[in-house]
């Protein structure tokens, strides 16, 4: 490759001698104005009944007249305007042939649809440009882009171009159209951060979310058999079995944010001295029939899922948070698993009936543990709970248990379509007293259900893993805690699935464990319900082995896309809660533990987030350092932390 400077370009003008650069813009200023097309149309209509072929100079002179400017005039519609000549003859004197008319008027209407497509692109580009200059408030809502079926097509291709699902080659070509006439790159992020500006997507648009197809809506369909079931509500099945347990004080224990209320808790001294609990769970299949339309949808979803911008839920929201909720004050169906306990904290006995409750408290965890602590005469039955559930964990340990819970970042995102929305910020400890009440009785739940499936001969999602051997030196030189909790995780076995018998489950320290207490949100608790309810109605139940391994393989796929797009969507407001913070702000680390390469994992104390600092730092596991943010870039993962 040369590279050519300007003073050693000649130019060659035929009819003009020692042509200089400097006349180079009057030249052409001069031929652009003599250019019209209707005089080459003039000259074709006159050439072409001849028969006779054109060169520049000679249209020059049947067009304007004689001299370089008028040649080159000449040249440049000839060149430009294809219509109406066809160069027949290439070289320094180019011939060219006047096309026939039936030719001429092909390209005319060729032409013409040219023409009004880049009008149609060119009033697109501008309607773009016009939305990317306007403040967020005031950009068109993003159903302006689906006003006609040109800006629609072409606003989804950029779309899918975006996510990088294009799902033909012709969405390929609309979206890299519009970012050619707009002049930038053809690239999916430049696509992402235009259809920002065009206030197609919010600001912080959840790409992950867009991508996975996950419907955040229900349709139509699912609405009305919703609103159905509310009006006309199917029979209870189980009504004749259904137990009258509204004389208990029930406690809820959940989120203060959660609609969706699965579980309840009762207990009771016995008069031996032994403790009772009644855990009670929400009965959705009293009101979805196996098979019903509600029910194969909640299948597809399989999980609700819970990101800090809200809740996409398995079953309607209409359903979900009013019928189908433990709701506080309202006669509610329920299945309820009694258990006796053993001094000790194991099962000694246990019962599973269809109940009918009235919730007492609708308690947070906050709320639960303020009235752990004030030791209030009244809430005799909750410092019962708490009493076994002490007892039941310390049982469990000693059974081999292990204890892997870290404090963890909780995020709500109540605005997320606003340009800068709130983030709250608070930290979930697992490890507290209301947590491990609530833990300890879905647990304890879990085994009951198990050993009743055992004893029924019932087809369940029976969960278990692999017990591993512990080096106890090694975790004991570990500090407590978060960092001794992290050091655990990597010795749980790997987890497996049974579905005609309970298997161990090491980490949890029992010998089977079904999931049953949270049908509002997971299918696999569903499924459970469906089999479990058919042999309290004295009937077998309706789904085989076969059938329920095949549901958990779609199930258990879901559910680990539904972790992944949870994971990524706190990852996201974490790095941009940091990012918003003061440069030079301290944060208070724990330091975890350290990757190969002597890069740390800390905890963020106050804020319950893990992340590397990028400095090799000189302390041991258990520290507390001080670091800062470096770079936070929360769209591409990014964050550096440096030990101050």
């Amino acid at each position: 490759m040369h590279s050519v400077k300007p003073q050693q370009v000649t130019f060659i003008v035929p009819g003009v001698e020692d042509f200089k650069i400097a006349d180079l813009s009057t030249f052409t200023n001069k031929v652009e104005t003599l250019e019209d097309s209707s005089l080459l149309e003039f000259a074709w209509e006159e050439l072409v009944e001849a028969k006779k072929d054109v060169n520049a100079v000679e249209l020059a002179k049947m067009c304007y007249g004689d001299g370089p400017i008028e040649y080159y005039a000449a040249h440049r519609l000839l060149m430009s305007q294809q219509v109406y000549f066809r160069c027949k003859q290439k070289g320094f004197s180019a011939i060219y042939e006047p096309r026939p008319l039936s030719q001429v008027n092909d390209l005319k209407q060729k032409q013409s649809i040219e023409d009004a497509a880049r009008q149609k692109l060119l009033g697109y580009i501008n309607d773009i440009r016009s939305a990317c200059d306007q403040p967020y408030e005031s950009k068109p809502p993003p159903n302006h882009w689906q006003s006609c079926d040109y800006s629609s097509a072409r606003t989804d291709s950029l779309r899918a171009y975006a996510l990088e699902v294009t799902n033909t080659p012709q969405q390929k070509q609309l979206a890299e159209e519009v970012l050619e006439a707009l002049k930038i790159s053809k690239k999916p992020s430049v696509a992402v951060d235009l259809l920002i500006k065009m206030g197609v997507f919010p600001v912080h648009v959840n790409l992950d979310l867009l991508k996975s197809g996950v419907p955040t809506e229900f349709s139509c369909d699912f609405l009305e058999a919703s609103q159905h079931v509310l009006t006309s509500p199917p029979l209870d099945t189980n009504l004749a079995d259904r137990v009258d347990l509204t004389h208990l004080k029930v406690y809820t224990i959940d989120s203060e944010d959660a609609d969706e209320i699965d579980d309840g808790l009762s207990a009771a001294r016995l008069p031996d001295g032994r403790i009772k609990v009644w855990i009670h769970v929400a009965d959705p299949t009293r009101w979805v029939p196996s098979m019903h339309i509600l029910d194969k949808e909640a299948k597809r979803r399989s999980t609700s899922i819970y990101l800090p911008t809200g809740a996409i839920p398995m079953f309607p929201m209409e359903l979900a948070s009013t019928v189908m909720s433990l709701r506080q004050g309202y006669e509610t169906c329920a299945l309820t698993v009694s258990i006796i306990f053993h001094p000790t904290g194991s099962i000694a006995e246990s019962q599973v009936m269809c109940s009918t409750i009235r919730p007492t408290y609708r308690l947070s965890y906050d709320n639960a543990l303020e009235l752990l602590q004030m030791n209030v005469e009244e809430e005799a039955d909750l410092y019962l709970l708490d009493e076994v559930a002490q007892v039941r964990r310390q049982w469990r340990m000693g059974q081999g248990a292990i204890d892997a819970t870290v404090p963890e970042a909780s995020i709500r995102v109540p605005d997320p379509e606003s340009p800068k929305p709130s983030i709250i910020m608070s930290v979930v400890d697992q490890a507290g007293r209301a947590s491990q009440l609530v833990t300890e009785m879905m647990i304890a739940c879990g085994e009951a259900l198990a050993a009743f499936g055992d004893e029924k001969n019932i087809s369940l999602p029976y969960r278990g893993q692999a017990s591993q051997e512990i080096p106890e030196d090694d975790i004991k030189a570990i500090p407590e805690g978060p960092c001794r909790a992290i050091a655990l995780r990597r010795y749980l076995g790997r987890a497996d699935m049974s579905f005609m018998k309970p298997i161990s489950h090491a980490a949890l320290g029992i010998q089977g464990y079904v999931q049953f207490t949270s049908p509002i949100r997971r299918y696999s608790d569903l499924l459970a319900h469906y089999q479990v309810k058919a042999v309290l109605r004295g009937e077998p139940p309706p789904f085989s082995s076969a059938y329920v391994e095949a549901v958990m393989a779609v199930v258990n796929l879901q559910s680990r896309q539904a972790r992944k797009l949870q994971t990524s969507s706190s990852r996201y407001w974490q790095i941009e809660y940091l990012r918003r913070q003061p440069r030079g702000t301290h944060y208070q680390a724990l330091v975890l533990r350290f990757a190969k390469e002597g890069e740390p994992l800390v905890l963020l104390e106050k804020l319950g987030i893990q992340a590397n600092v990028n400095t090799r730092v000189t302390t041991a596991i258990g520290s507390e350092i001080t670091v800062m943010v470096e770079a936070a870039y929360p769209r591409n993962d990014f964050l550096i932390l440096r030990q101050v």
